[in-house]
């Protein structure tokens, strides 16, 4: 701590164990982390006074698998209920993204910030950052993830008044087994 701002990074959470492989799914869902090790947000942990520019930053590892060429969705939600998905708490989204055909472990990386622009009841989040995929040796896939596939600077709207858990979902374009993902490791810090 600088003592600059009176202010620190806090680690929300780690987890301590790889996630579950998912895979056979087209609609979005909860891919991780390990549901024990969630990153949980207490009711107003965006204070009302304070709660303004206030950010998390979530970086999480991980592999994926395709066949043929499907399109994959990630994203980081905000969930009410511990290992779900809801829909109306997506903070940061890739949109869906085309894959390379018939990969098989590739490494992915997500590298997010999420900072809060409102509190209350109608609060607003911006995020930005990167979705990366290893599709070869040498070859990296990056995408951008951010508050609205859309457009970058469109703020994500979600109660600061209610208490949450930060979690990754996915969603693949088409149903097979050979389309996997699994969460290795994540972790959540709290800054300022």
């Amino acid at each position: 701590m600088s003592w600059t701002t009176g202010t620190q990074t806090e680690a929300l959470s780690a987890n301590a164990a790889v996630g579950s492989a998912y895979n056979t799914f087209t609609s979005a869902q909860y891919i991780g982390p390990d549901p024990t090790a969630s990153a949980y947000l207490p009711a107003n942990f965006f204070l009302p006074s304070y709660g303004k520019s206030k950010s998390l930053y979530v970086k999480a590892f991980g592999v994926i698998g395709t066949t043929s060429t499907p399109n994959f969705t990630m994203a980081v939600t905000a969930n009410t209920t511990q290992g779900t998905y809801n829909s109306s708490g997506v903070l940061a989204t890739t949109g869906a993204v085309a894959m390379q055909s018939s990969i098989t472990n590739a490494a992915w990386e997500l590298d997010v910030v999420i900072s809060c622009v409102t509190t209350g009841s109608s609060g607003s989040f911006l995020a930005d950052g990167l979705f990366k995929i290893a599709t070869g040796t040498t070859a990296v896939q990056a995408i951008r993830c951010s508050s609205s596939s859309a457009n970058p600077n469109t703020a994500a709207t979600l109660s600061t008044e209610s208490a949450y858990y930060v979690e990754l979902a996915g969603t693949f374009s088409a149903s097979n087994a050979s389309n996997t993902v699994q969460v290795y490791q994540i972790a959540v810090l709290g800054l300022n």
